[in-house]
């Protein structure tokens, strides 16, 4: 039986006697576990290797926001005042630049279901990337209009984020064209330094705030390219993915006009679960929602280490990235891994001794090395089976974060000893190849 069906839905589909089995045909994923209908999304991202995990090997530490401020710039937030999605969600202030006054909760829903990406604790039904965090909800677009006076009033909410000891940034909001067409930027102006927003997203930087920023949904337009401020300079741009990791033909694509990688992450954007105004779960499509998922994983990244500063939480995502060292237009440096961003973090800001993460293990083809620092070191490597026969060693020259080895299709599936030598560094791993 076919049936189009929304999340919720889905769910009560799931739980008749007589349905053995619900399976999506496209546009999302139908899962259960602890994050519940955001289980995809935040997997993608391995969210769940911060948001519980165990320093010394044995206590668990959990870091899911808690004593990070988040700003949410927004259009509007119908929603976050009727439709409970945390029991203990702490809206600390609002403010509203657009109508003037405190009421944020009028005209659009749009923010409300940006910050259900990051905010909402429901386990087993839905589990944002940052439940514990604290958040603030700045209204600063017209719902009905394209001019750049909403460009100042970002600028505003910007400061106003600044003033009330904001942490992170999350703007779902990208200018290009407007309602007067002498008002219109061109793709020659994407330098970080001609639009006023990505002024004001550069300074908004500049306080040591974590900037983060939709990269826009113009692939494939007549623009194709990142709207503004997503061209800003020390800002954390966010592309779009699909459940199969592939980039979204409607994310905006890089690069700036100097040639600066944008977007410089990606998370899911296509197919990502959000909250509706009348309480419902369901799929929506936009790096309007990208950038809050990457946002709010970036504040229990920094919870982690709370001495880290926004460039190093910013470095540490893009380091752990699935494309570091393949970048493109598309995705920039790829999809972080929160789980060696964190490992990787650690080293740079808490002088933990470092050493070399072999992933994924078992393995089949190939395995990747993430490095946690940036020195460019030879590694050598060595593979034994349990013999102690040698059978594949290679030399990788100058690598910096992340690098690839194959050991070569002539080694049958089993288990092996990988030596490993970089620098003053020497490991020695247990390995098992799959085929």
């Amino acid at each position: 039986m076919y049936a189009e069906a929304t999340p919720a839905e889905l769910n009560q589909i799931q739980n008749l006697p007589f349905v053995a089995k619900v399976q999506p045909v496209t546009g999302g994923t139908v899962t259960h576990g602890f994050y519940g209908y955001a289980e995809s999304q935040n997997g993608q991202i391995n969210i769940g290797a911060i948001h519980a995990y165990q320093d010394n090997g044995y206590d668990t530490e959990i870091a899911r926001g808690e004593g990070m401020l988040i700003a949410v710039l927004d259009a509007g937030f119908v929603g976050a005042n009727s439709v409970n999605i945390n029991d203990n969600l702490n809206i600390l202030t609002t403010r509203n630049f657009v109508e003037g006054g405190t009421h944020v909760y009028q005209g659009s829903s749009h923010g409300f279901s940006v910050l259900s990406t990051m905010a909402t604790f429901q386990p087993d039904v839905y589990v944002g990337t940052a439940p514990e965090s604290s958040y603030a909800l700045i209204k600063t677009e017209k719902e009905l209009s394209e001019t750049p006076e909403e460009m100042f009033h970002w600028i505003a909410g910007a400061e106003f984020a600044d003033s009330i000891g904001a942490d992170i940034i999350n703007s779902s909001l990208g200018y290009s064209t407007f309602d007067d067409p002498a008002d219109d930027y061109s793709v020659d102006d994407l330098d970080g330094r001609t639009s006023i927003i990505s002024l004001g997203a550069l300074a908004a930087a500049r306080t040591g705030m974590l900037v983060v920023t939709s990269a826009g949904n113009a692939g494939g337009s007549a623009w194709d390219k990142i709207t503004f401020p997503a061209d800003a300079d020390s800002i954390l741009t966010v592309g779009s993915v699909n459940q199969y990791s592939m980039a979204s033909t409607f994310s905006s694509r890089g690069y700036t006009v100097d040639g600066r990688v944008k977007p410089n992450v990606c998370a899911r954007g296509e197919g990502a679960t959000v909250f509706r105004p009348d309480g419902q779960i369901a799929w929506a499509n936009g790096t309007s929602f990208s950038s809050p998922i990457m946002a709010g994983a970036a504040a229990c990244l920094w919870q982690t280490q709370p001495n880290a500063t926004a460039q190093q939480i910013i470095k540490a995502l893009e380091t752990s990235a699935s494309h570091y060292y393949s970048h493109n237009i598309r995705i920039g440096y790829g999809i972080p891994n929160l789980g060696l961003a964190k490992r990787n973090l650690a080293v740079v800001v808490g002088g933990e001794i470092p050493h070399t993460l072999v992933y994924p293990n078992p393995f089949a083809d190939y395995v990747e090395l993430f490095l946690p620092d940036g020195e460019a070191l030879d590694i050598e490597l060595e593979l034994y089976d349990l013999m102690d026969r040698k059978v594949a060693e290679g030399t990788l020259a100058g690598k910096r974060y992340q690098t690839l080895w194959s050991p070569g299709d002539h080694v049958p599936p089993g288990m092996y000893i990988l030596y490993l030598r970089r620098g003053n560094e020497f490991q020695r791993l247990r390995v098992i190849k799959t085929i």
